[in-house]
């Protein structure tokens, strides 16, 4: 038990070093750091202007006029800063941080999208691997038996058209061989695109984690909740908006008309207030739009827990049906064997013989097909329930 445990894991660290390898060649994680970053310095952007949201004017005017010996000019300049003294603007970094976790859950997505396609294409290469192997071995005992065959044609023990309709068989394997054997070499060529000089890893066999593991990580239900949360931010600082907010500035007028007093210097402080009454109908709209998303979160969850549902049954049904073949495959085995020795004494017709060969190559395919399903689903549940590929 020890034994196979550890196994389990070193499995496990290989599927998981092939899955990181194709993260880093993909970009994902690398994508998002730039992503935070950006909205890191757009946060702070925004905290900045809270309290440093200047304006600066200034204007010059020189003026004539007939009853003046000599013109006169007139220089303005001001500085104004408009600050948010109650934190208005405090939902757009709120929002911004939202937009950080959204953008991780989508991230997750993503990633669980992509390990589930590597999982299924590893096992597409191993079961067509393996049934290869099946097919080569069933050609090389075919063909010593072509050549049995072959001889007693020449006897005049068999007839022409029954060594035909044999050797057809063969071709039609033989063509079959090159198309698993180039079906390999593409998906050897694919999965070495994601990681490239890397073994293609095997899948794990042994579930490992309970349904409440695989059910705690929704990253479609987190979405779902953040993108809820941005509508209520949404929603406050429209609510928030009547707040007022400060304006303080200094002004300096540089003029030389003699009838006027000369320089003057002004210091101004005032309030702005938006009154809006459309704001407050758009709040409650965004607070019902809110409320229509978080309802969803009981959908996602059914829909995590049937995809626990049917995943975990593949894994049982495939064990369950696995079970039934292998205990009988002997039998299999031996009417292959039987019918075989029967075909080379000419007890049974070709028709016969073909029929129990295929029945006992789709077995043996079948149990290579159940196998794959299994580990597939162990697999996908265990890495998903560990949330090994969310890191």
């Amino acid at each position: 038990m020890i034994l196979i445990t550890t196994l389990s894991f070193i499995l496990n660290a290989d599927v998981i070093s092939f899955y990181k390898d194709t993260i880093k060649t993909l970009s994902y994680d690398k994508t998002y750091s730039l992503y935070k970053q950006s909205n890191k310095l757009s946060q702070e952007g925004i905290s900045y202007s809270r309290y440093a949201n200047f304006s600066f004017d200034a204007s010059y005017a020189d003026t004539k006029a007939k009853t003046l010996n000599d013109p006169f000019h007139t220089v303005d300049i001001s500085l104004y800063d408009n600050i948010d003294i109650f934190g208005k603007k405090s939902y757009q970094i709120t929002s911004l941080a939202l937009d950080v976790k959204a953008q991780k859950s989508l991230l997750d997505i993503q990633k669980e999208q992509l390990f589930n396609s590597l999982v299924d294409m590893i096992a597409f290469y191993y079961v067509t691997k393996e049934k290869r192997l099946l097919n080569e071995k069933l050609y090389s005992e075919q063909k010593i038996i072509y050549n049995k065959l072959h001889k007693l044609q020449l006897q005049g023990s068999l007839s022409n058209l029954d060594l035909l309709r044999f050797k057809n068989t063969l071709t039609a394997l033989q063509t079959k061989l090159l198309n698993q054997k180039n079906e390999i070499q593409k998906m050897k060529n694919q999965l070495n695109l994601y990681a490239p000089n890397k073994k293609i890893p095997y899948l794990e066999s042994k579930l490992r984690y309970t349904k409440n593991d695989f059910l705690s990580k929704n990253p479609h239900s987190k979405l779902n909740k953040i993108e809820a949360d941005k509508l209520l931010v949404q929603a406050k600082s429209l609510h928030d908006n009547y707040l007022p907010e400060l304006t303080v500035g200094v002004a300096y007028q540089d003029i030389n008309d003699p009838t006027s007093y000369g320089n003057n210097y002004n210091f101004t402080i005032g309030i702005h207030m938006p009154i809006n009454s459309g704001d407050f109908k758009e709040d409650e709209a965004l607070k019902v739009n809110a409320l229509s998303k978080r309802s969803k979160a009981i959908e996602y969850k059914l829909q995590r827990k049937n995809e626990y549902i049917k995943r975990f049954q593949d894994y049982q049904s495939a064990l369950e049906q696995l079970k039934i073949l292998n205990d009988n495959l002997t039998d299999y085995k031996k009417s292959e064997k039987t019918i075989k020795v029967s075909f080379l004494k000419q007890y049974v017709d070709f028709n016969t013989y073909l029929q129990v060969l295929t029945q006992a190559l789709d077995v043996k395919e079948r149990i290579i097909d159940l196998k794959y399903q299994a580990d597939v689903q162990a697999t996908i549940l265990n890495n998903i329930s560990s949330g090994v590929i969310y890191e």
